[in-house]
């Protein structure tokens, strides 16, 4: 059987890729904070493998973070490989971990991508917001849309944060029901909502179905989640020596097929130095 990928769908995976794979290093950092249950997790580093339908393994998704006193540093790098579509790309965010809101405030996000489909010429893109406090300050290279795309407003970038910073937000809610959440993203072009359900359990294990509900910035019918055929499936992993619960497993179910992002490995490394290694 011979699957042809609209290039549409590749590119949706590749938008989704770094927000969602991103959640395992939020949720080790920030959980334990907020829970009061012990110091915070000064480093994680981790690797999620991404496949997709019938062809099997398709990219990486790797990531580490750090956190000193109250401020935190996200840096993550992902890769997409096939014949018919090449994506390589890299974030990061840094911000403050603060006790009110979503328990997050990014000062500075950035987003580097390049993306090559079969046939179509090169995709370069870079990508920095700059927050005020909880707002919006700038935005380079601003985007200037026009109809019929539904326009971004000054009020919809107030109290909004990024991709990155957003999704470690997940983590800083109830640790006994982690999946009862909406979450305000920003990423330089789109506002919409990251919208977490609680679906049931699986042993210890958390099930989250996930909404992308588009805000503005984009075209009526269109935005990031148009091609998702479904909800998102996030399970979510309690780690009781780190105080923490981190996502194991992503599925994306697309109009073409079924992405999975599966945790590889997770690295914690405590304020005391002590090592906690996850595996799958």
């Amino acid at each position: 059987m011979t699957y042809r990928v609209r290039p549409a769908a590749w590119r949706v995976l590749a938008a989704l890729v770094p927000a969602v794979a991103l959640l395992a290093g939020s949720a080790t950092i920030a959980t334990a904070q907020r829970a009061g249950k012990g110091p915070l997790p000064a480093t994680v580093d981790a690797v999620y493998r991404i496949s997709f339908t019938a062809l099997g393994d398709i990219g990486h998704f790797h990531f580490n973070s750090q956190v000193n006193g109250d401020t935190y540093a996200l840096v993550a790098d992902g890769k997409i490989d096939t014949t018919i579509f090449d994506y390589r790309g890299d974030m990061k965010s840094r911000g403050s971990v603060i006790a009110t809101g979503t328990g997050t405030q990014p000062a500075d996000y950035t987003y580097n991508y390049k993306q090559k489909t079969f046939l179509k010429k090169k995709k370069l893109k870079n990508v920095n917001i700059a927050f005020n406090g909880p707002a919006v300050a700038s935005v380079t290279p601003p985007e200037n849309l026009s109809a019929p795309y539904v326009l971004v407003t000054p009020q919809h970038l107030k109290s909004v944060l990024d991709p990155l910073s957003g999704v470690m937000a997940l983590s800083m809610g109830n640790l006994a029901n982690p999946c009862a959440q909406k979450l305000p993203i920003y990423d330089g072009k789109q506002r919409f909502d990251l919208v977490f359900t609680p679906k049931g359990r699986a042993g210890a294990d958390h099930v989250c179905d996930v909404k992308l509900v588009p805000v503005s910035g984009h075209k009526p019918g269109g935005g990031a989640g148009s091609v998702v055929n479904g909800n998102i499936e996030l399970v979510m992993r309690p780690v009781p020596n780190a105080n923490v619960v981190i996502p194991y497993k992503v599925t994306v179910p697309t109009i073409v097929g079924t992405a999975e992002l599966t945790s590889e490995r997770v690295d914690i490394t405590m304020p005391d130095q002590q090592r906690i290694a996850l595996r799958r």
